[in-house]
């Protein structure tokens, strides 16, 4: 008659041999999601963006965000090169209101499924998740998320109103006036 040490043994060791089999492929699907967004997309820096017609903002009354861009930094704050466990993205929008732009940096890490960003100072989580056809789903935190900008700081509600979520699409072209903004020095 088998002891229950014999049975712990004839199950533990398939059971940890499948759990130490599925660990490596783990790390890799988070590089490959890494790479696929960020690492080696639009010949140069990744930049993802939207911005929303009048008529669009007209079915969408509550909405306050006209513009909203994320583009991977050259490197991390520190120096370090961007990785799939530590890169740095800007993060920008522009509210219906008027043309200023607000942003700051984000520092983000890649998970198996999508991406966990937090914004500098105190400013909040987003996630970005991969969408068919390329594109990211940025979805704020249930705190919201904080951006600072020349006319002051703004805020948006995670859990009210429209700018909750965003569709990002691969775009250099949006980009450039969030871009021409911030490298203007009027961060």
């Amino acid at each position: 008659m088998a002891t229950f040490s014999d049975l712990a043994l004839r199950i533990g060791r398939p059971l940890i041999v499948s759990v130490v089999s599925i660990l490596p492929s783990a790390a890799a699907t988070s590089d490959d999601l890494y790479n696929s967004y960020f690492a080696n997309v639009l010949d140069g820096a990744p930049c993802f963006a939207r911005t929303y017609d009048e008529a669009h903002l007209k079915d969408h009354p509550d909405q306050r965000v006209r513009k909203i861009e994320i583009d991977l930094s050259k490197k991390n704050s520190d120096g370090t090169p961007n990785s799939a466990d530590r890169f740095e993205i800007g993060f920008g929008l522009m509210l219906t209101s008027g043309p200023e732009w607000y942003g700051q940096a984000a520092s983000c890490k890649t998970n198996d499924a999508d991406f966990e960003c937090f914004l500098e100072g105190d400013g909040g989580v987003f996630r970005l998740s991969p969408q068919n056809g390329g594109g990211l789903r940025l979805e704020t935190g249930e705190s919201g998320i904080a951006l600072q900008g020349g006319a002051g700081d703004i805020e948006l509600s995670g859990k009210a109103g429209e700018d909750r979520a965003f569709d990002l699409t691969q775009s250099k072209e949006e980009c450039r006036s969030a871009s021409a903004f911030f490298e203007g020095g009027n961060e």
